[in-house]
């Protein structure tokens, strides 16, 4: 696992089968804000995993300007292939363990724990804000999410 070839801090937590990370932040009594989500893109240069806060939606014109790329979404068939040890919907938000490049999403800062789907619909990878950054030492990051009841205010 790649939590622990890296020496990661972290303790698995369980909660009860729940779906989408808004659920499951819900379901194992954690705030929403400290929950995150993953993200999978695509464009002709390869994979890029946004990692946000789950109440947050992806605000796709900021990650691409960031990135200076052309990023969409990828399929539900495309993520069965890409995390074949995960279950459906379940992707860890830590593209290197995947060969992918991750941007994350500075409002992480925010907070001091995180919960991070652990691939599959019953367990949270919990770590320290620090840990994570560790892991994703040399990752791009910056605003590219928000707030869904904001995002009206950024179309006008």
């Amino acid at each position: 696992m790649f939590l622990n070839e890296h020496n990661a801090d972290y303790e698995l937590v369980s909660h009860p089968y729940s779906e989408r990370a808004m659920n499951t932040a819900h379901s194992a009594c954690i705030p929403v804000k400290n929950m995150t989500k993953a993200v999978v893109l695509r464009d002709t240069d390869g994979y890029v995993i946004a990692v946000m806060p789950s109440m947050n939606k992806l605000m796709l014109r900021w990650i691409n300007t960031k990135l200076d790329r052309h990023l969409n979404l990828v399929s539900e068939q495309e993520l069965k292939h890409l995390f074949p040890d995960c279950e459906d919907g379940a992707v860890p938000p830590i593209g290197n363990a995947y060969g992918m490049t991750t941007c994350w999403d500075d409002e992480l800062n925010s907070v001091q724990d995180l919960y991070l789907e652990a691939g599959n619909h019953r367990e949270l990878i919990h770590m320290n804000r620090s840990q994570f950054k560790e892991l994703l030492q040399g990752e791009e990051h910056a605003a590219i999410s928000c707030d869904p009841e904001e995002v009206e205010a950024y179309r006008t």
